[in-house]
Protein backbone atom coordinates (compact mmCIF):
# COMPACT_ATOMS: atom_id res chain seq x y z
CA UNK A 1 0.00 0.00 0.00
CA UNK A 2 2.24 2.56 1.07
CA UNK A 3 5.01 1.64 -1.60
CA UNK A 4 3.08 1.58 -4.51
CA UNK A 5 3.77 4.60 -6.11
CA UNK A 6 7.60 3.68 -5.90
CA UNK A 7 7.05 0.15 -7.40
CA UNK A 8 4.91 1.78 -10.39
CA UNK A 9 7.66 4.37 -11.42
CA UNK A 10 10.38 1.72 -10.98
CA UNK A 11 7.69 -0.66 -13.54
CA UNK A 12 7.61 2.71 -15.95
CA UNK A 13 10.98 3.48 -15.89
CA UNK A 14 12.53 -0.25 -16.53
CA UNK A 15 9.58 -0.29 -19.04
CA UNK A 16 10.65 2.65 -20.69
CA UNK A 17 14.41 1.60 -20.62
CA UNK A 18 14.04 -1.81 -21.63
CA UNK A 19 10.71 -1.95 -24.02
CA UNK A 20 12.90 -3.60 -27.14
CA UNK A 21 13.96 -6.35 -24.59
CA UNK A 22 10.55 -6.76 -23.00
CA UNK A 23 9.04 -7.15 -26.22
CA UNK A 24 11.21 -9.75 -27.89
CA UNK A 25 12.29 -6.89 -30.84
CA UNK A 26 14.81 -8.80 -32.64
CA UNK A 27 15.33 -5.92 -34.86
CA UNK A 28 17.12 -3.42 -32.11
CA UNK A 29 20.66 -4.82 -31.50
CA UNK A 30 21.11 -4.67 -27.61
CA UNK A 31 18.09 -6.78 -27.54
CA UNK A 32 19.03 -9.36 -30.33
CA UNK A 33 22.76 -9.72 -28.16
CA UNK A 34 20.75 -9.96 -24.97
CA UNK A 35 18.20 -12.49 -26.53
CA UNK A 36 20.53 -14.55 -28.05
CA UNK A 37 22.95 -15.00 -24.48
CA UNK A 38 19.79 -16.34 -22.31
CA UNK A 39 18.84 -18.60 -25.77
CA UNK A 40 22.25 -19.96 -26.09
CA UNK A 41 22.70 -20.60 -22.33
CA UNK A 42 21.99 -24.35 -21.80
CA UNK A 43 19.66 -23.75 -18.53
CA UNK A 44 16.92 -21.20 -20.32
CA UNK A 45 17.58 -22.00 -24.19
CA UNK A 46 13.71 -21.13 -25.24
CA UNK A 47 12.08 -21.84 -21.55
CA UNK A 48 11.11 -18.29 -20.94
CA UNK A 49 10.41 -16.65 -24.75
CA UNK A 50 6.32 -16.58 -24.53
CA UNK A 51 5.14 -19.31 -27.38
CA UNK A 52 3.39 -16.23 -29.56
CA UNK A 53 7.58 -14.78 -29.54
CA UNK A 54 9.43 -18.46 -30.23
CA UNK A 55 9.57 -18.84 -33.82
CA UNK A 56 11.14 -15.51 -34.10
CA UNK A 57 13.47 -16.18 -31.55
CA UNK A 58 14.37 -19.57 -32.50
CA UNK A 59 14.88 -18.26 -36.35
CA UNK A 60 17.63 -15.49 -34.87
CA UNK A 61 19.49 -18.07 -32.69
CA UNK A 62 19.52 -20.73 -36.14
CA UNK A 63 20.83 -17.46 -37.83
CA UNK A 64 23.23 -16.59 -35.50
CA UNK A 65 24.51 -20.07 -35.01
CA UNK A 66 25.18 -20.07 -38.49
CA UNK A 67 26.82 -17.13 -39.02
CA UNK A 68 29.09 -18.03 -36.05
CA UNK A 69 30.07 -21.34 -38.15
CA UNK A 70 30.14 -19.28 -41.08
CA UNK A 71 32.69 -17.05 -39.63
CA UNK A 72 34.84 -19.61 -37.78
CA UNK A 73 34.98 -21.74 -40.79
CA UNK A 74 36.26 -18.89 -43.00
CA UNK A 75 38.63 -17.97 -40.74
CA UNK A 76 40.11 -21.95 -40.44
CA UNK A 77 40.13 -21.86 -43.96
CA UNK A 78 41.88 -18.79 -44.70
CA UNK A 79 44.44 -20.11 -42.02
CA UNK A 80 44.73 -23.21 -44.11
CA UNK A 81 45.22 -21.54 -47.11
CA UNK A 82 47.39 -19.46 -46.14
CA UNK A 83 49.86 -22.32 -44.78
CA UNK A 84 49.43 -24.60 -48.00
CA UNK A 85 50.44 -21.03 -50.01
CA UNK A 86 53.36 -20.93 -47.62
CA UNK A 87 54.42 -24.62 -48.61
CA UNK A 88 54.39 -23.79 -51.93
CA UNK A 89 51.34 -25.10 -53.62
CA UNK A 90 50.66 -25.53 -56.80
CA UNK A 91 48.24 -22.29 -57.15
CA UNK A 92 49.84 -19.70 -59.30
CA UNK A 93 47.73 -17.16 -59.15
CA UNK A 94 46.91 -17.63 -55.10
CA UNK A 95 43.31 -18.33 -55.79
CA UNK A 96 42.92 -21.31 -53.55
CA UNK A 97 41.72 -24.84 -54.86
CA UNK A 98 37.83 -24.26 -55.79
CA UNK A 99 36.38 -26.69 -53.30
CA UNK A 100 33.32 -24.01 -52.31
CA UNK A 101 30.65 -25.68 -54.37
CA UNK A 102 26.69 -24.74 -53.55
CA UNK A 103 25.77 -28.62 -52.27
CA UNK A 104 28.99 -28.31 -49.62
CA UNK A 105 27.10 -25.29 -48.29
CA UNK A 106 23.83 -25.78 -48.39
CA UNK A 107 25.54 -29.07 -46.40
CA UNK A 108 27.28 -27.10 -44.06
CA UNK A 109 24.24 -24.48 -43.30
CA UNK A 110 21.52 -27.51 -43.06
CA UNK A 111 24.00 -29.51 -40.20
CA UNK A 112 24.35 -26.44 -38.30
CA UNK A 113 20.61 -25.41 -38.61
CA UNK A 114 20.20 -29.04 -36.96
CA UNK A 115 22.39 -28.80 -34.33
CA UNK A 116 20.72 -25.72 -33.81
CA UNK A 117 17.48 -27.47 -33.12
CA UNK A 118 18.93 -30.17 -31.58
CA UNK A 119 20.67 -28.15 -28.59
CA UNK A 120 17.40 -26.37 -28.39
CA UNK A 121 15.32 -29.93 -28.04
CA UNK A 122 18.29 -31.30 -25.67
CA UNK A 123 16.58 -31.58 -21.89
CA UNK A 124 19.92 -31.47 -20.31
CA UNK A 125 20.61 -27.82 -18.28
CA UNK A 126 24.35 -28.42 -17.77
CA UNK A 127 26.82 -26.38 -19.42
CA UNK A 128 29.53 -29.09 -20.42
CA UNK A 129 26.76 -30.15 -22.90
CA UNK A 130 28.13 -27.21 -25.04
CA UNK A 131 30.82 -29.54 -25.75
CA UNK A 132 28.47 -31.55 -27.99
CA UNK A 133 27.62 -28.56 -30.11
CA UNK A 134 30.84 -26.38 -31.16
CA UNK A 135 28.97 -23.93 -33.10
CA UNK A 136 26.14 -23.00 -29.98
CA UNK A 137 29.44 -23.19 -28.07
CA UNK A 138 31.14 -20.23 -29.63
CA UNK A 139 27.90 -18.41 -29.80
CA UNK A 140 26.97 -18.56 -25.96
CA UNK A 141 30.95 -18.15 -25.24
CA UNK A 142 30.40 -14.31 -27.36
CA UNK A 143 27.41 -13.65 -25.32
CA UNK A 144 27.88 -14.75 -22.48
CA UNK A 145 31.50 -13.54 -21.19
CA UNK A 146 32.24 -10.77 -18.84
CA UNK A 147 35.14 -8.30 -19.42
CA UNK A 148 37.85 -9.80 -17.48
CA UNK A 149 39.10 -6.22 -16.40
CA UNK A 150 37.84 -3.55 -14.62
CA UNK A 151 39.43 -0.88 -15.79
CA UNK A 152 36.64 0.35 -18.42
CA UNK A 153 34.01 0.18 -15.71
CA UNK A 154 35.79 2.68 -13.50
CA UNK A 155 36.71 5.06 -16.17
CA UNK A 156 33.29 5.00 -17.32
CA UNK A 157 32.31 5.73 -13.33
CA UNK A 158 34.75 8.39 -13.23
CA UNK A 159 33.48 9.64 -15.76
CA UNK A 160 29.75 10.25 -14.67
CA UNK A 161 31.30 11.96 -11.56
CA UNK A 162 32.45 14.46 -13.87
CA UNK A 163 29.21 14.94 -15.49
CA UNK A 164 26.73 14.17 -12.49
CA UNK A 165 27.78 17.56 -10.67
CA UNK A 166 25.60 19.24 -8.03
CA UNK A 167 24.84 22.05 -10.51
CA UNK A 168 23.78 18.92 -12.95
CA UNK A 169 21.66 17.41 -11.00
CA UNK A 170 18.36 17.04 -12.61
CA UNK A 171 19.56 16.04 -15.97
CA UNK A 172 17.11 13.96 -17.48
CA UNK A 173 18.38 10.00 -18.59
CA UNK A 174 18.16 10.26 -22.39
CA UNK A 175 20.31 13.88 -21.73
CA UNK A 176 22.81 12.33 -19.33
CA UNK A 177 23.08 9.78 -21.27
CA UNK A 178 23.49 11.83 -24.49
CA UNK A 179 26.57 13.53 -22.64
CA UNK A 180 28.08 10.79 -21.34
CA UNK A 181 28.40 8.90 -24.78
CA UNK A 182 30.11 12.63 -25.95
CA UNK A 183 32.56 12.63 -23.34
CA UNK A 184 33.34 9.01 -23.60
CA UNK A 185 33.72 8.66 -27.49
CA UNK A 186 35.45 12.36 -27.60
CA UNK A 187 38.47 11.98 -29.85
Amino acid sequence: MYCMPLVLSLRCGLNTRFSSMFNYDISVLEAKDAILAAVSHPTYKLKWVPVDNCSEVSQAFDEAVAMMDTASTAVAESTSSQLIAGLGGDDDYGYGENNCSSSAVASSTSQVKAEAMNFLSDADKSLSRLHFFPAVQRLCVKFNTALPLSAPVERLFSIVGLIETSKRNRLSDSNFEKLLMLKVNKV
